[in-house]
């Protein structure tokens, strides 16, 4: 018999392997999923921002601007265009560079000489020298004068023969002689005179080098607002470089933007998954659904006003709803990284605007981590909403001017329209998120907590003990969670829930009973077990029919973990060895219940509020003083861990220590006690013993190790 129960217990187990197997196979490929989307979500941004923009708006190198387009920052840079106008210009004035004939100077400074002094006329042609020889002395030394006169100043003047007859006249108009006096020196000049100057071009290049390259660069310097260029003006390399450097795109498709938008969404999704295995993060798959919705809708609210050139502040709207309905932490490192994605998209290429994105992201999630935590009304969560947006106005406007980036009083009066515009929106949409992603927040819960909700009126009216230990227990728990930062109005709403279960039987729980009046005396302990342990299935099936959210099934689910019926299985062994029967076929799990443990920090801190309250309520004696409440804290708390039921809950020591400190001083600001003394009195032995009402299932239930019983086994 013990070998079958073997087998059927390691089947069990396999069927179970396999099933949590399937399920977290389901879960990555939902995942993955999820993460596609997010990716083709942020891709498509990018492509329908070129199609419709960019593609039809866009400049083109080589081709007339379509618009002016103004400096977004402050720069200068080397005016390439001017600079080279001024070169060529430089350059153009260097025509020809001559260099003198060695030789031809040589040859022709030996003739002039030897005509000076020598009266040496060999260079000129026979006819010529005839023709000197005839004149007169005068006339003869005149021609002579003049011609030596004439070649010395003008030997080097011409490069080619006409340039040479020209200056030859030019210096003889001013000579006093003749014409025919003239005629003669000109013949004698021109046979003298030989081309002394070559052009040489080599040289005339070395020369416009050296000219340009004494020529600085010309730089420019745009201020904020001024034009890089005007419309139909012609768009040159270098201006488009401007306007890259400015933030605006070109025509062309922005395959690098896109693979960066792609690469940086994969890796941030990735370590975003990362995280939340080491954080409190969403277990449902419509939150991470509602998640993938809300990053996409604010990512396409940021980009869409960017094309005017304006922040949109949707970041806002993003850590109100994020912050709001899912964990803190989680949250930060969501409204971080989907922010910082949210200014990538809309800015793209604008390295200012997106390192300004990067300051106001990281303020958005800090700031946010305090202010929005503190949510009792919905006029108190736009306010913390609007002093949210005030504080990115003003890191908004800090950092621009810092960056020298445009800023002006009406960029800060839009950005505080918009911190108003986006609290009214984050305010009034809430509850369409809440319907259909079913998620939790601070509006819902306070809804939730107020007594006139149809299942807490049904608990005030039909279960009222119950309803009392849930107001307890809630407000027991909140007065912990608050000390241990955790979400106090969250447990003590899931505290209100807990219970609900009871309202199938309510007299089946001893809160509910009249004095006296136990029905489980009457029944068998199978049956008391089964009618124990069925208010958690009952209280699911009516979360289930009021459509409460699936956070508040948890804390109906987990409250009691899995908790052993001990008494009512002792009584049923009890029972089976009086009959005579085989005791070991009683099976311990139908008087267990079937869990599961705690999930959260904020259940497991319900289960030990639930138990305490029940504890408290279960002593025989009053408590004395604050050491009677230590013991009985230290005790449940023990009996908790030792049981197994915080095995799937991130406690450490410090949690654990810190819950019970709490917990204590909260239980002494509830159940205090006062010290009465005795009254002396002559006749103290006529007083009447005191009477000892008849033993209850509590009172014979098994007990905690302080003595206390648990209301989760009767």
């Amino acid at each position: 018999m013990a070998g079958v129960r073997r087998r059927s217990y390691r089947k069990w187990l396999s069927f179970l392997s396999r099933k949590e197997q399937t399920a977290r196979d389901g879960y990555t490929v939902f995942f993955i999923a999820l993460r596609v989307v997010l990716v083709m979500s942020a891709a498509a941004i990018v492509m329908l921002r070129w199609y419709f923009v960019d593609a039809r708006s866009g400049y083109r190198v080589g081709h007339p601007s379509p618009r002016t387009y103004l400096a977004r920052v402050s720069a200068r840079f080397i005016d390439k265009a001017t600079t080279n106008e001024a070169r060529n210009m430089a350059a153009d004035q260097i025509v020809d560079v001559r260099v003198r004939n060695s030789s031809a100077t040589q040859l022709v400074m030996s003739r002039i000489s030897n005509l000076k002094n020598a009266g040496d006329m060999s260079f000129a042609p026979e006819r010529l020298r005839e023709i000197v020889k005839a004149m007169s002395d005068d006339i003869r030394k005149r021609v002579v004068g003049a011609t030596v006169k004439i070649s010395e100043n003008n030997y080097d003047k011409s490069v080619t023969r006409a340039e040479q007859t020209a200056v030859i006249w030019d210096n003889l108009r001013n000579v006093e002689i003749s014409q025919a006096e003239k005629n003669v020196v000109f013949q004698l000049i021109d046979a003298l005179l030989i081309p002394t100057v070559v052009d040489d071009d080599e040289m005339a290049d070395r020369l416009r080098y050296d000219v340009t390259s004494h020529i600085p660069a010309m730089t420019r310097e745009i201020r904020v607002g001024e034009p890089l260029i005007l419309q139909n003006q012609m768009v040159t390399p270098e201006i488009a470089s401007l306007l890259r450097a400015s933030g605006y795109l070109d025509a062309t498709i922005p395959w690098r933007h896109l693979g960066f938008v792609i690469i940086i969404t994969i890796a941030w999704s990735l370590w975003e998954t990362w995280l939340g295995r080491r954080q409190e993060a969403p277990s449902s798959r419509l939150e991470w659904i509602y998640i993938v919705v809300v990053l996409v809708l604010c990512w396409v609210a940021q980009t869409a006003p960017s094309l005017w050139e304006y922040d949109s502040l949707a970041i806002l709207a993003l850590a109100g709803w994020i912050f709001l309905t899912l964990p803190p932490m989680f949250a930060f490192h969501l409204v971080l990284g989907g922010g910082l994605i949210g200014y990538i998209l809309a800015f793209p290429g604008f390295t200012s605007m997106i390192a300004v994105g990067c300051i106001i992201c990281g303020v958005t999630a800090g700031t946010a981590f305090i202010v929005i935590q503190e949510a009792s009304s919905r006029i108190k969560i736009w306010a913390n909403l609007f002093s949210l947006g005030f504080y990115i106005t003003l890191t908004s406007s800090f950092v621009r001017w810092g960056f020298g980036l445009p800023i002006s009083a009406r960029i800060v009066i839009i950005n505080l329209g918009l911190g108003a515009l986006w609290s009214s929106v984050v305010v009034a949409v809430i509850p369409l998120w809440e319907y259909i992603f079913d998620i939790i927040s601070p509006l819902r819960l306070l809804e939730m907590s107020h007594p006139s909700q149809p299942l807490l009126k049904r608990l005030q009216l039909e279960a009222p003990g119950t309803y009392h230990h849930t107001v307890a227990v809630g407000t027991l728990a909140e007065a912990v969670a608050d000390r241990v930062r955790m979400n106090g109005l969250l447990v003590k709403t899931g505290a209100f829930y807990h219970d609900i279960g009871k309202l199938k039987r309510p007299h089946y729980f001893v809160e509910n009973q009249s004095f006296g009046d136990n029905i489980h005396d009457r029944l068998a302990p199978e049956d008391s077990a089964r009618m124990i342990l069925s208010h958690v299935t009952d209280g699911l099936k009516l979360a289930d029919e009021y459509k409460l959210p699936h956070r508040m099934k948890d804390f109906i689910s987990e409250h009691h973990g899995k908790t052993f019926l001990g008494y009512f299985y002792q009584k049923a062994v009890d029972a089976d060895k009086e009959a005579g029967g085989d005791w070991n076929g009683i099976d311990r799990a139908d008087f267990t219940y079937q869990g599961p443990t705690p999930q959260s920090p904020e259940t497991a801190l319900l289960m030990l509020a639930d138990s305490t309250d029940a504890a408290i309520k279960g002593l025989k004696n009053p408590l004395e003083g604050r050491a009677d409440i230590e013991k009985l804290v230290n005790d449940v708390v023990n009996s908790k861990i030792m049981s197994g039921q915080f095995v799937d809950v991130d406690f450490t020591l410090k949690d654990i220590n810190a819950i019970k400190n709490a917990m204590v001083d909260a239980l002494m600001s509830m159940y205090h006690t006062r010290e009465i003394k005795p009254l002396k009195t002559e006749e103290k032995n006529n007083t009447a013993p005191p009477v000892t009402p008849a033993p209850t299932a509590r009172e014979n239930a098994p007990m905690e190790p302080n003595g206390a019983v648990r209301a989760d086994e009767t």
